[in-house]
Order: C-alpha cells, then structure tokens, then sequence
C-alpha cells in the first residue's frame, strides 16, 4: 500500500497552525497482512474527512518485517478531534489495528 511517487506528499502545502501526525506501527509477528488490509480501508474513509488535508502509508514491500509509517495532516485540532472521533478510526484502529501492533509511537505536533 505505500503509496506511489504520483501521489501527493502528505506535507505538500503545509500551513502554520495545521496539525501533522507521524505515527509509526509495528506489526506482531503474522498480523501484517491484516493491518495492512484494515490501514487500506482507513487511508480512504480518513481522506475522505472535511478537515483531512492528508494522509498517507508508507511500508517495505514484499517483506513481513518492517514499521508502517503514517503521515497524516489535518487542517485544526477540531479536524484532528474529529477523525479520533469518527466511526471509522474507532472501528479500524482502535478495535481492529492496535490489538495487533507490537509497538507504535504517535507525535503530533503543529506546524509553526
């Protein structure tokens, strides 16, 4: 699923005051594929929010080793709130991904 060179940077454009998220998964041992299926249907439901500006994966190919790296950007903390609070991330992430990441780390942080 990482995304081609034609799509755009997640940062492309950033303005001051946007939120940008980095969250960096990794997957237990044989959970890959499934995170990998569940992060396929939460790029394009979150893309899809009024206050997501970006939002993209990045992962080695071909490998069942390796993080998966999000990039995500939002327009305020509003929008922010707003994709944590949607059905999607609650039934995507919350109940379906993280039970199977063996570590993951999240900064968010604003652009200044």
């Amino acid at each position: 699923m990482s995304d081609s060179p034609a799509s755009s940077w997640p940062l492309a454009g950033a303005r001051p005051g946007q939120i940008v998220v980095i969250a960096r998964w990794s997957p237990g041992p044989g959970d890959r594929e499934t995170i990998l299926t569940a992060l396929a249907e939460l790029v394009v439901a979150s893309r899809a929010e009024p206050g997501c500006l970006g939002y993209q994966a990045f992962h080695p190919e071909g490998t069942d080793r390796g993080d998966i790296v999000l990039m995500e950007r939002y327009a305020d903390h509003p929008a922010l709130d707003a994709h944590r609070d949607s059905d999607h991330f609650r039934s995507l992430a919350l109940e379906r991904i993280l039970p199977l990441l063996q570590d993951r780390e999240v900064v968010v942080t604003i652009v200044a």
